[in-house]
């Protein structure tokens, strides 16, 4: 299942924690399972990863919420397939 991952530091991080935060951002992105984006000019990483559950987010968003980074974590899904998912939703509503 594919999330994507806002995060956001919670204010002027210590050096110390963004040499750490640095350090844990190489290694989860050499095991090849996410996509990250810097956003210029704001304080946000944007992260897409591809995990089987969200449970296994939670020791990556410990590790970053004890480094001072909170992050919103967003179930996502290809558009071409939830398509017909709304029409099923919609019809169901109406």
């Amino acid at each position: 299942m594919e999330f994507i991952l806002l995060h956001r530091p919670v204010g002027v991080l210590p050096l110390e924690n963004m040499k750490a935060y640095s350090e844990l951002g190489k290694k989860i992105l050499s095991r090849g399972k996410s996509i990250s984006y810097v956003a210029r000019s704001q304080a946000l990483i944007v992260c897409i990863v591809d995990v089987p559950n969200a449970e296994d987010l939670m020791p990556v968003c410990e590790q970053m919420n004890f480094l001072g980074i909170n992050t919103e974590v967003i179930p996502v899904e290809k558009a071409e397939g939830a398509g017909a998912k709304w029409e099923k939703a919609l019809a169901e509503a109406a």
